[in-house]
């Protein structure tokens, strides 16, 4: 970019040298020839800026990314290696969804709900014993849920 900048100044102080200047129509049409090549240097300097900066945000952006998916690998690590969860099929979507085998030990009303189209797909009311043989011979034949533990 400076090389062009150069180049462009070199030209108009030729122009000058020479005495060439709007008086006459050859020179009105060269400095007018210099004076937009001199504007398009300018503005391709402020492009080259821009893209710098976007190519830093960019890169940042990329790092984020790079940090939030290995954080997501982590959880799914840790996820994976929980013994006592509960998968469970959205019968309407198909989703799969995982919740702590734990909450079966609660005495409260609780309601799974598909993240993905909002379906109530599990009710646990408090009255079930949890057996997680029960579950696997129950649902294995429905083909909807499995306990791990």
């Amino acid at each position: 970019m400076r090389e062009i900048s150069k180049k462009i100044s070199y030209l108009q102080g030729l122009c000058e040298g020479m005495n060439i200047g709007e008086n006459t129509s050859q020179g009105k049409i060269i400095l007018g020839i210099l004076a937009v090549l001199d504007d398009l240097a300018l503005e391709a300097r402020e492009l080259r800026g821009g893209l710098r900066d976007f190519q830093d945000y960019l890169q940042d952006l990329d790092d984020d990314i790079f940090e939030l998916q290995e954080s997501m690998i982590d959880e799914d690590d840790e996820y994976e290696n929980d013994e006592d969860y509960v998968e469970l099929t959205c019968s309407k979507c198909g989703e799969e969804l995982y919740f702590d085998a734990e909450i079966l030990d609660d005495e409260d009303k609780i309601e799974i709900i598909c993240p993905s189209c909002n379906e109530v797909v599990f009710v646990h009311d408090g009255a079930f014993d949890f057996e997680p043989a029960i579950i696997d011979e129950e649902e294995e034949e429905k083909g909807t849920s499995r306990v791990h533990s």
